[in-house]
């Protein structure tokens, strides 16, 4: 024996990344918008270091604090249609980002197909949360407050409904048969 082990196998992947790509490109978006939409350094450096430190370690979930400062940084300027638009993009992408560098091995080879199915999702987010984050800061940056003082309880009277729908969405799920419905208990007897 000589002591070298080599590798009788390789897998290629056609048309793949190195799995740190991921990591960088996530990094590279939150500077980008923290340079963007933060006007506090404190915040924009705390959102970078936060996203260096997820390419080190995505199970820490620290991409989120990344993400969670541009709204912050959004809460610190005057409101602006574009700017809505933009934070919406960077904090969805980050948060799609991060989602894939949680599974996704530093050092692994990602297939770009295996990526299809979450762009699709956040193009199709993304086509639906525009035009409503447009059209909300067009009527916060256009009105005083009272305008739109109803947005509130409207938004309280459909989160309840979602959880409702949810929950009624579990229960039937939990008693409808499934395979090998029957005892629930698992008992043979």
């Amino acid at each position: 024996m000589t002591g070298i082990l080599r590798r009788a196998h390789t897998f290629r992947a056609p048309a793949s990344v190195p799995g740190v790509v991921v990591r960088i490109v996530l990094v590279a978006i939150v500077t980008a918008g923290a340079f963007a939409l933060i006007p506090v350094p404190l915040w924009r450096w705390i959102a970078i270091v936060a996203a260096l430190a997820s390419v080190i370690a995505p199970r820490s979930m620290v991409a989120w604090v990344a993400a969670g400062c541009l709204p912050v940084g959004m809460l610190l300027t005057d409101p602006s249609p574009a700017r809505t638009a933009l934070a919406v993009l960077l904090v969805h992408a980050i948060h799609v980002l991060a989602g894939i560098g949680l599974t996704v091995p530093l050092r692994s080879q990602l297939a770009l197909r295996a990526l299809l199915p979450s762009a699709r999702r956040f193009a199709v987010i993304e086509l639906i949360a525009q035009p409503i984050a447009f059209g909300g800061a067009l009527l916060v940056g256009g009105s005083t407050g009272v305008a739109i003082a109803w947005l509130a309880p409207l938004g309280a009277v459909l989160l309840l409904a979602g959880i409702v729908f949810a929950l009624r969405g579990l229960r039937m799920a939990d008693a409808a048969p499934g395979p090998g419905a029957g005892n629930r208990s698992g008992d043979t007897t």
